[in-house]
């Protein structure tokens, strides 16, 4: 930090209340006071002039030290552990031609339906996107389209890996059979 009054400037501050003082004393009229007070702060300013000059080559020295210092503090932390990535490769995709379908025997009629409850639909339900990569690795059944999704719903999901509401049937339907829960 630099400091704003040094020795110098207390030097310079007395002379310029000693000079209008002492031409007071030596009974000089009201311009005359103006004229030597102005004549002592030129000469302050030419001696501030001249000890900048002569000080900056001493500054950038300073300012190259403090740069290196820097330079050294930010070499010697240990480097940001950078997030895994994965890497895309390229996937050939055979289409094969639908077989002709084979004409259907007639329907048999179906007997009447008893009356059964159908199952109430699930609530949607924020999904952790950290759960869900947990539940793939030890299932064992990873592949890349799962990869990927779970990498692009990272991007979605909050600071503690919550997803919002609206990925709730993208999650069931993706990865429905590893947390144990129906598709919506």
């Amino acid at each position: 930090m630099r400091r704003l009054f040094g020795p110098r400037i207390v030097v310079e501050a007395a002379f310029l209340v000693a000079v209008p003082v002492l031409a007071l004393v030596a009974g000089l009229g009201a311009y005359a006071i103006v004229a030597v007070s102005a004549v002592a702060y030129l000469l302050v300013l030419v001696v501030e002039a001249t000890l900048w000059r002569e000080g900056a080559p001493f500054l950038q020295a300073v300012r190259q030290r403090r740069a290196l210092r820097r330079a050294h503090r930010v070499a010697s932390q240990p480097p940001l552990e950078m997030p895994r990535t994965v890497v895309v490769r390229p996937v050939a995709v055979v289409v094969e031609p639908e077989p002709e379908p084979e004409p259907e025997p007639e329907p048999e009629p179906e007997p009447e339906p008893e009356l059964e409850s159908e199952p109430l639909p699930l609530a949607p339900r924020n999904w952790n996107v950290w759960e869900i990569e947990s539940a793939l690795r030890e299932s064992g059944d990873a592949n890349e389209e799962r990869e990927f999704l779970l990498l692009y719903l990272r991007d979605y999901a909050g600071p503690d890996g919550t997803l919002p509401l609206e990925f709730d049937d993208l999650v069931r339907e993706s990865f429905g059979e590893l947390l144990r829960t129906p598709a919506g």
